[in-house]
């Protein structure tokens, strides 16, 4: 239903624990990742830090982020550069650039 709004014909949406899938399943490249998980549980850094660390991300990727604490503070992984930053109420949204040379 989402991605037909979005007229996709490549792509996946996945609705599931997110920790449990980015620690059981093997990991496909994403260009582009939408995290918005529960607040005051600190789940975005350890989410961010396991799409790094099992490689889900392809190397010019963009991470879509919400949380409940300045992005610019939570300490997300090196390759990520902040692109921007808005405040809406509550929430904080960000878009992330991961920009990483690929080794061939």
């Amino acid at each position: 239903e989402h991605l037909g709004t979005l007229r996709c014909t490549n792509g996946q949406v996945q609705t599931a624990d997110a920790l449990r899938y980015l620690e059981t399943q093997a990991a496909s490249e994403y260009d582009v990742v939408f995290l918005d998980p529960p607040f005051n549980q600190n789940l975005l850094p350890t989410v961010c830090a396991l799409l790094e660390e099992r490689q889900w991300l392809a190397p010019d990727s963009w991470i879509y982020t919400e949380s409940e604490t300045a992005p610019s503070t939570l300490g997300l992984p090196g390759a990520w550069r902040l692109h921007r930053e808005q405040k809406s109420g509550r929430v904080y949204y960000a878009l992330w650039h991961r920009l990483v040379e690929s080794a061939v």
